[in-house]
């Protein structure tokens, strides 16, 4: 060949060169490629120089055709390079030649005064046989090349390992358009659960692709390419209006204020107009910027991200919320947690998994736990899928999760269905202040006492008065309520108990359901306190939450807690977690509610005071909220218990 077909600067073959190479290989012949770019080769040219970059190009030339001295070498143009290898040769030696190319590059060999980071990126197409044209040979290798790239650099990567991704890519960037025209994006809603509470958190949109051909893919199969192509701004105008349609329908029909979770595009944040967008929105469908929670992928941050930054700071100053996808993917987010006000951060579905697979795993999520929390953050677990799991990371102050242990994303007809039981419209609470008389502070129900010299009394606060039990036999002076005050299944009970006299396993509270029972102890054997559970036909007998005895003469603030769908009860003392049971039984069909005493052992001997039925189950932090009212009370009896708190802001 000559001269002509060589480059002026590498001596390498030239573009057309290829061609001509190409065209006179035989048909049906075996040949092999490699497409390589130089990663960061714009850096050197800018800050060295042209000089420096024509320098870097001749070493690279050199450790091309020293790593594969079997092969053609050409120079397409700029940073780009082929290697072209004629007849069989195995994968594995193609794989060592690539690797060989870019560990000389990272070492800088044959440049050693360039200082900025150097790698190569490198497409091998591997066993293809001379049929078709080289553009087509050249386009396989180098999105293969581009896969390299894009995925993080200094790799190789073979064309045949992704050949059905590449493929069903450039597929769906045919029919992107047309399906969005023919409405073929289903927008599905994922419930994000409460752990301690088991109440819906968040509405987490999901969006699926129904594809002419009946199959239908899920957003990670499909978002990665509209961000790449810039369709995932028509995509995210178009989910965003959806949101707000549904926020709005939700107030017309349940007269109820929802939260929506819904990802956004680094490209839809480094749009200047996105918040006037959002503001126009918020008018139109009267919505409150508060009930939407903008979801911001981890991969999203990257270096010069202050213009997206700066978009989610006006986001924030209009009312929305903004959240971090998918942390733990790679951790980049963590050098941008001090410098917005996150709402929340959702942990990675694959690294929990892989995470929670060990105990040093579970470690790393204690503790990013706890800097999530230090930083006033909400913390949501994605992915989870068994009940070990979700106890595990309640356990560990996690505030809540989605994944298959409650529900997989569901059509929006389903999920009306589903959250109906789990959205609380409006708090059923009942009160009893024990100031005049022993009825709820509505009058909707009414104390009855049993037996004699139940007394009302002052109580914790001037807003509370009590009720003084003097002890008794068996289900003797106690005050009987009614069950309907228990008629769901998941509640919280809250009262301030001041015990007289420490009789061990009397009940200050007692519940007696169809089959089953729950009381309350302030002293059982050795001092502790138990919330206890049990089930007539359960053979496993009680299930006991324990935790510190009660003091004689001091009030002390408890909470009770029974999750129905979760099997778990709890205790706070003094609004703190204080103690839990696992897998406890159901409690159907409340019969009977005793203040006091109950019908196996002697009755209560002290005072009841800000006795409260909730008909939830409230998390600690609602509990720890109650605890500090009180004590901010005018007339407050109590000793404040702080020295545990965390600071609060």
């Amino acid at each position: 060949m000559n001269t002509e077909s060589k480059d002026y600067l590498t001596g390498l073959y030239t573009r057309q060169a290829l061609y001509s190479i190409y065209q006179s290989m035989v048909e049906e012949s075996i040949f092999h490629f490699m497409f390589m770019d130089i990663d960061n080769f714009k850096n050197v040219n800018d800050v060295y120089g042209h000089n420096t970059g024509d320098l870097l190009l001749k070493s690279v030339s050199k450790i091309l055709i020293t790593s594969a001295p079997d092969a053609h070498a050409f120079r397409l143009g700029g940073d780009e390079f082929v290697l072209l290898f004629q007849g069989n040769r195995s994968r594995e030696y193609l794989c060592t030649v690539a690797q060989n190319i870019i560990d000389r590059v990272i070492a800088r060999e044959g440049f050693p005064a360039i200082s900025t980071y150097l790698s190569a990126s490198i497409g091998i197409l591997y066993h293809e046989t001379v049929t078709g044209l080289l553009d087509d040979v050249l386009a396989k290798s180098d999105m293969a090349m581009y896969y390299a790239k894009s995925h993080g650099k200094s790799q190789y990567i073979v064309f045949n390992d992704i050949a059905q991704t590449v493929f069903s890519e450039i597929e769906m960037e045919k029919q992107q358009q047309s399906s969005f025209d023919h409405g073929d994006f289903e927008i599905r809603y994922l419930p994000v659960i409460s752990v301690q509470t088991s109440r819906l958190r968040l509405s987490q949109v999901r969006l699926y692709w129904n594809m002419p051909d009946g199959t239908v893919k899920s957003q990670e199969e499909f978002i990665p390419l509209f961000e790449k192509n810039g369709f995932i701004r028509q995509l995210d105008s178009y989910v965003i209006r959806s949101a707000f349609l549904h926020l709005k329908y939700c107030h017309e029909h349940y007269h109820h204020a929802g939260k929506i979770g819904l990802r956004v595009s680094r490209l839809t944040l480094l749009n200047a107009d996105f918040p006037g967008f959002l503001e126009s929105l918020v008018r139109t469908y009267q919505v409150a910027a508060s009930e939407l929670d903008f979801e911001v992928a981890e991969a999203s941050f990257v270096r010069g991200s202050s213009e997206m930054l700066k978009t989610m700071e006006s986001l924030k100053k209009i009312g929305f919320g903004i959240s971090i996808l998918g942390v733990g993917s790679d951790f980049k987010s963590l050098a941008y947690w001090d410098k917005l006000m996150f709402d929340s951060i959702f942990f990675d579905a694959e690294y929990l998994k892989n995470a929670l697979s060990t105990n040093r795993g579970k470690q790393i999520v204690k503790a990013l736990l706890v800097m999530g929390r230090e930083l006033k953050m909400q913390v949501i677990a994605d992915g989870i899928t068994n009940k070990e799991e979700a106890l595990f990371l309640s356990g560990c102050g996690c505030n809540a999760i989605s994944g298959s242990f409650y529900s997989e994303p569901l059509s929006l007809s389903c999920y009306y269905d589903y959250v109906k039981d789990k959205i609380q419209l409006e708090e059923d609470k009942v009160q009893f202040f024990f100031t005049d008389n022993f009825n709820s502070s509505d009058n909707k129900f009414t104390g009855k006492i049993l037996g004699n010299n139940v007394q009302l009394t002052p109580g914790i606060s001037s807003k509370w008065g009590a009720a003084y039990f003097p002890g008794g036999s068996f289900g003797e002076n106690v005050l009987e309520l009614p069950s309907a005050i228990l008629a769901d299944s998941s509640y919280t009970l809250c009262m301030w108990l001041k015990p007289v006299k420490s009789n061990s396993w009397t009940s200050s509270f007692y519940a007696r359901y169809q089959g089953s029972f729950c009381s309350f102890s302030p002293f059982v054997m050795g001092g502790n306190n138990v919330f206890r559970i049990s089930e007539d036909a359960d053979v496993n007998g009680f299930h006991d939450a324990l935790s510190r005895q009660l003091q004689d003469n001091i009030w002390t603030f408890v909470c009770l807690t029974y999750n129905a769908v979760s099997d778990v009860s709890r205790t706070y003392i003094n609004g703190r977690k204080a103690g839990f049971c696992l897998d406890v039984p159901s409690l159907p069909a409340c019969r009977q509610i005793l203040i006091g005493g109950d019908p196996f052992q002697p009755s209560y001997e002290g005072y009841v005071s800000g006795l409260i039925f909730f008909n939830s189950v409230k998390s600690e932090e609602d509990i720890s909220d109650l605890y500090q009212d009180f004590c901010q009370e005018p007339g407050f009896q109590g000793e404040k218990e702080d020295f545990w708190m965390e600071n609060r802001t």
